[in-house]
């Protein structure tokens, strides 16, 4: 992701495959800025599997974004 990307915008585009649950961005720790990634929670696996099949490889603030599913979490 972008280091300007913002929330609604995340939202907006991964709301698109389900329903959010939670949108967690990462933020420098100093200036509470965004860092160029977001954690994205759903409220069904099928949700969060089809995001990692359609939405990986989409355009988000210019710049290509990759997705994948967070195993340690």
């Amino acid at each position: 992701m972008c280091f300007y990307s913002i929330e609604e915008r995340v939202y907006e585009l991964f709301s698109t495959s389900g329903k959010i649950k939670k949108i967690i961005m990462g933020l420098n720790k100093n200036s509470k800025t965004p860092c160029g990634f977001s954690f994205v929670l759903y409220h069904s696996r099928e949700d969060a599997e089809d995001v990692v099949k359609y939405i990986s490889g989409t355009i988000l603030d210019p710049r290509q974004i990759r997705v994948d599913f967070d195993w340690g979490f």
